[in-house]
């Protein structure tokens, strides 16, 4: 069993949902909550396209951008509720699929998430014109390890983007494999680890972690652990933040908790 395990882990951590195509026209409820939605395709460093969705709020360059990574099921199409959110903000949304996922090219691993998010980043500060300080990085669940990385390596490249935003994520997959194995040596199999821990204290900008309490998939004590290893304030004074969600679980914290998310 555990070598059964080790062996497909990846397929475990990684459940992707594929679509031949993923044009944004054929989900008229996300496109029309925007003033202009476009289909992108970017290349990663290590040669694969990925899909993606340019959702913009209004017309012009003075909006701020949400550059959204979701959690490890399903696809851009299903990520409705962020979608709506970022509307009511009037705010931009950058949504893409990882390797596997969706109507992307190649297959998941950590190093792969990691170029998608790069691939990301370089568009949207490239051809889409965003400034870095219009940016707020977002990840759910696995997206958050993605966002983390993504946080630090911007600002260890001298840039400050205008916030991370978490949403029920963990301090390393690491852990979070250990909750749900552990009577697994994860500590020897694990090949994708996500130190978010090791990497978050080199986040200089805004930080603002949500977690439901009742989180069975990624508990609330990861989501604690991750705090705590932030910085305590970002480099323009601002005190991190982590808000609890009351009786809530992993799943459907946008939906739940609608108006705390627009505070």
């Amino acid at each position: 069993v555990m070598g059964l395990l080790a062996f497909f882990q990846r397929r475990i951590m990684y459940p992707a949902t594929q679509a031949e195509r993923l044009p944004v026209a054929a989900f008229p409820e996300t496109a029309r909550q925007f003033s202009e939605a476009a289909d992108l395709r970017l290349r990663t460093a290590d040669g694969a396209e990925i899909g993606a969705w340019h959702l913009r709020a209004r017309s012009g360059r003075n909006s701020r951008l949400m550059l959204l990574f979701h959690g490890n099921a399903g696809h851009r199409a299903g990520r409705t509720g962020w979608y709506r959110l970022a509307a009511g903000f009037q705010c931009d949304v950058l949504a893409i699929d990882y390797h596997g996922f969706g109507d992307s090219e190649g297959s998941p691993t950590e190093q792969h998430l990691i170029n998608d998010a790069q691939a990301a980043w370089q568009h949207a500060t490239g051809a889409l014109g965003y400034r870095p300080e219009q940016i707020v990085i977002t990840g759910e669940s696995l997206g958050g390890g993605v966002a983390v990385r993504l946080a630090a390596d911007v600002c260890r490249g001298g840039h400050k983007p205008h916030g991370l935003l978490l949403v029920a994520t963990f301090d390393s997959m690491l852990n979070a494999a250990g909750f749900h194995f552990p009577w697994l040596p994860v500590g020897r199999l694990l090949l994708d680890r996500f130190h978010s821990d090791q990497q978050i204290a080199d986040v200089t900008c805004r930080i603002v972690q949500y977690h439901g309490d009742q989180d069975s998939v990624v508990p609330l004590p990861l989501g604690q652990r991750l705090h705590q290893r932030a910085p305590a304030v970002s480099v323009d004074g601002v005190p991190r933040q982590f808000r609890l969600l009351p009786g809530s679980g992993h799943n459907g914290l946008l939906q739940q908790h609608a108006v705390t998310f627009r505070r």
